[in-house]
């Protein structure tokens, strides 16, 4: 089924989502149709995406579980965060990880915020609880899963480190976390969460989601509406709108929980299998929980053995990438194997 759904799946072993996630068919005849309409309609194609907006807003805070008026589709996440971070004060003290996403970096750096880093570590939470005691820090921006790793932040760590600094602005990259896991905003520690749609969430190129808490806006000194006008300042794009809007009723119409399920499911057996051929560094299994993204032990030429055996990836680092979706099967994670024995 999944092949029919994703062509790319019939012509290689792809595990790399976490680079881009693969367009569906129908996904495909979707643009299609919203393309003709624009051809035909002209004008009027654009007035009726005006008036959809209201409710594309309604079905993605819907679905990551926001108020509607605190969730805003964007164009991707650099984009994304650094519309939110223009209201922020630039004397706030922000914590980062070292070697965290560029783009999640350069927008605090870039903006001239009074930036603190700590080493990221695979124990990583006890690291943010240390330097979080020793005070004057007021944001704390993460990666909810690590694009360089795929360690994935302890989400109940969060809600207690939240509790424990209750002011404390927690910014959340999800670029490579929503659509791959459960996730409830309001009920999350988070104040800000913004996420590119290609990856996980299957939605093409050119557009995200943001997802604001009342906390970030007090703290930023503006409105939802304040917000609402900055992101959309000028036109936005329409069909990039239009497919994280269906991407995310696809999901629900296919049953975005039973995805989930096999997606938990093979990804513990992938962690398994590579934990005990030791292929991947024995933390991974330490931890209490991991995403679906691995780390390979091995350079460019364990990269270039997988691609020769038609086995989509990415280097990153000194090892290679690997991350399963809802569409993987367990034939994949053979395959994988059985190239591994031989290398």
């Amino acid at each position: 089924m999944s092949s029919t759904l994703f062509p790319l799946l019939t012509k290689s072993t792809y595990l790399n989502t976490a680079y881009v996630g693969p367009m569906s068919t129908a996904l495909a005849q979707f643009r299609q149709l919203q393309e003709k309409e624009y051809l035909e309609k002209g004008a009027t194609y654009k007035v009726n995406a005006y008036d959809d907006l209201d409710t594309t807003h309604h079905i993605l805070a819907d679905f990551f579980g926001a108020k509607k008026e605190h969730t805003y589709v964007v164009s991707n996440f650099s984009t994304g965060i650094r519309q939110a971070l223009t209201f922020l004060s630039k004397s706030l003290n922000v914590l980062l990880l070292e070697e965290e996403y560029p783009s999640l970096s350069s927008a605090f750096e870039e903006s001239g915020f009074e930036v603190h880093k700590i080493p990221k570590t695979t124990a990583v939470e006890d690291a943010i609880e240390k330097r979080l005691a020793t005070g004057g820090i007021d944001v704390l921006a993460l990666s909810i899963v690590q694009y360089d790793t795929g360690l994935l932040i302890d989400l109940e760590f969060l809600k207690k480190i939240k509790k424990n600094y209750p002011n404390l602005i927690l910014i959340g990259d999800g670029t490579q976390f929503l659509g791959g896991h459960f996730f409830h905003f309001d009920r999350s520690p988070f104040d800000l969460v913004v996420a590119s749609g290609y990856k996980w969430l299957l939605a093409g190129f050119g557009n995200g989601v943001l997802m604001v808490s009342s906390l970030f806006l007090k703290s930023a000194g503006c409105s939802f509406a304040e917000l609402h006008q900055r992101i959309f300042n000028g036109h936005f794009n329409i069909l990039a709108a239009a497919s994280l809007r269906f991407a995310i009723e696809s999901f629900r119409a296919q049953g975005f929980e039973k995805l989930l399920d096999q997606k938990i499911k093979l990804s513990e057996k992938v962690k398994t299998q590579l934990t005990d051929k030791l292929y991947i560094e024995p933390w991974v299994a330490e931890r209490k929980q991991h995403s679906s993204i691995f780390i390979l032990k091995g350079g460019a030429s364990l990269y270039e053995k997988l691609q020769k055996n038609n086995i989509q990836c990415a280097l990153r680092g000194t090892g290679v990438r690997v991350s399963f979706h809802y569409y993987n099967t367990e034939s994949d994670l053979n395959h994988l194997i059985s190239i591994l024995k031989k290398s």
